[in-house]
């Protein structure tokens, strides 16, 4: 019974730690890492203004852009 407990703390550990590697950042870095261009909708309307989806590419946190701006310098 022991095995089968630790078997599953494992299991559901693995799963916990791999969800975020799996998931993308959204659909636009998908299409662009296949070579082409997003073909949802409201990311062709944007781009045709020349600015990026906001529902699909949601704007980063003030904290995660002092990171990004700490890294650049």
């Amino acid at each position: 019974m022991k095995l089968l407990k630790s078997l599953v703390v494992f299991v559901f550990a693995a799963a916990v730690i791999a969800a975020p590697l799996s998931a993308s950042a959204s659909c636009c870095d998908d299409a662009k890492k296949a070579g082409k261009a997003c073909e949802h909708p409201c990311c062709v309307k944007a781009a045709k203004d020349g600015k990026v989806c906001e529902k699909c590419n949601p704007k980063k946190d003030k904290k995660e852009d002092k990171k990004d701006e700490k890294k650049d310098k």
